[in-house]
């Protein structure tokens, strides 16, 4: 995957690669594809006819397009044939085994189309000894599939890649400086994201405020004297979401652990959320109480009428048969537009001075990329838009709901983390001060 913001000339490499493939590949069958078949003519398939007017000054036979102003196909002289589609409509595109699979913009596929992808370049009926599926992205969020997935391979591409923005000793040309102009000028995670390649966020992010550098702090030792307490938001097809906290003296809230999983029983549940408490070396009598939404007290029709807190609460570990139970949990304070705007209070603003009172461990990743990721709601802009998981437990907005409920456990009273180097986390990383057991 070749990986950039937008203007280093991802794409135009890409396709390259791909027609030269196909060029080396007598007969192979070959696919262009998008998300939406629909956004191919107008975009991608612009560069690749720009490819084949090259190709003919060079002196080589263009492929020939099929299918009138959309074409639905190219065939080259040599045999092989490009198919154009999307995932869309992908009864073309995945009739057969495929040679070499170029997808555009990338990141707007979701890790099932992929997969699906993946399955049509095996070379059990290739022509090449090397079938392959490759594509170019803009950056998306922080913990897109495309980053986690091991077996893909990412490059990056900068600007400077670009030769119409840099010349070859570096220096910038006149078209540089009018792009580079236009995308210094965006914003937000616009900017983030088409300018600089980061991978962050989400279009209408609620948290703009949210910096990794701010909110964020490396795992330190837990005083004898602050609190401790956890919040739940249930779940089984979709996530559960545990996280712990603690306040500092000066109202400080952290999270500084997170348990997320979906399609496990409450007894697994119950004993990673006691190994993450030991990996923190805290006791769990040390949690003063467990917040939980209002959905885990709910009778659910079943025949005993046992609740999930019931379940919680009398939960035994199935290998030594101990008792691992959540005893203490409570109805969170789940009124979605108090938490939200509570959260926004406790992010502060550097624009103006106001320092956060929440930060999280840095370990706590997937909430943290939870956070950057929730959008404004279209029908109330004051909430956060509700989003489920996939069907693999990913994207949803689980860890946000367990983050609010137990930040709204501890009343906000203005207190504030120092912007210096005497800020809580310094103190106590400089006292030295050890967790109590």
């Amino acid at each position: 995957m070749l990986s950039g913001p937008s203007e280093t000339g991802k794409t135009w490499a890409a396709l390259w690669r791909l027609d030269s493939l196909m060029r080396a590949t007598p007969l192979s069958q070959n696919v262009l594809a998008r998300k939406l078949q629909v956004s191919i003519w107008g975009t991608v398939l612009i560069t690749y006819q720009r490819i084949q007017a090259l190709r003919t000054d060079l002196g080589e036979t263009p492929a020939e397009p099929f299918g009138g102003q959309m074409p639905q196909w190219y065939d080259y002289s040599n045999g092989a044939r490009l198919w154009i589609g999307g995932m869309d409509n992908p009864n073309k595109i995945l009739s057969g085994e495929r040679d070499y699979i170029y997808i555009n913009q990338a990141e707007e596929l979701e890790l099932n189309d992929w997969e699906t992808l993946t399955t049509r370049a095996t070379g059990r009926g290739a022509v090449t000894n090397t079938p392959m599926i490759f594509g170019d992205c803009n950056p998306g969020p922080e913990d897109h599939w495309i980053l986690k997935r091991e077996a893909l391979t990412v490059f990056h591409s900068t600007h400077r890649d670009n030769p119409s923005l840099y010349d070859e000793d570096g220096n910038i040309t006149e078209q540089g400086e009018r792009t580079m102009k236009t995308l210094h000028a965006l914003t937000g995670v616009r900017k983030a994201r088409l300018c600089d390649g980061k991978w962050v966020g989400a279009e209408g992010q609620f948290f703009e405020v949210f910096d990794f550098d701010l909110h964020t702090c490396e795992p330190f030792v837990i005083p004898a004297d602050w609190p401790i307490w956890g919040a739940l938001d249930y779940g089984f097809s979709h996530p559960t979401a545990f996280g712990l906290f603690t306040q500092d003296n000066d109202g400080g809230i952290y999270l500084i652990g997170e348990h997320i999983q979906h399609k496990w029983l409450v007894p697994q549940h119950c004993k990673a959320i006691r190994r993450l408490a030991e990996r923190l070396n805290i006791s769990w009598s040390r949690v003063e109480i467990v917040v939980a939404g209002h959905d885990v007290f709910q009778q659910r029709g079943a025949s005993d009428s046992r609740t999930i807190a019931d379940q919680y609460c009398d939960a035994i570990d199935p290998e030594t048969g101990k008792a691992i139970g959540i005893i203490n949990l409570k109805k969170a304070t789940i009124d979605r537009i108090t938490g939200a705007q509570e959260l926004l209070a406790r992010l502060g603003n550097p624009e103006v001075n106001i320092a956060p009172t929440l930060k999280f461990f840095n370990t706590c990743k997937r909430t943290i990329a939870t956070m950057t990721r929730m959008v404004h709601n279209p029908n109330d802009s004051e909430d956060v838009k509700k989003v489920n998981a996939d069907m693999n437990g990913e994207g949803g907005d689980d860890p946000y709901d367990m983050v609010r409920y137990g930040v709204m456990y501890k009343k906000r009273e203005g207190a504030v983390f120092s912007m210096g180097e005497t800020s809580p986390v310094a103190q106590v990383q400089q006292s030295g001060l050890g967790m109590i057991l």
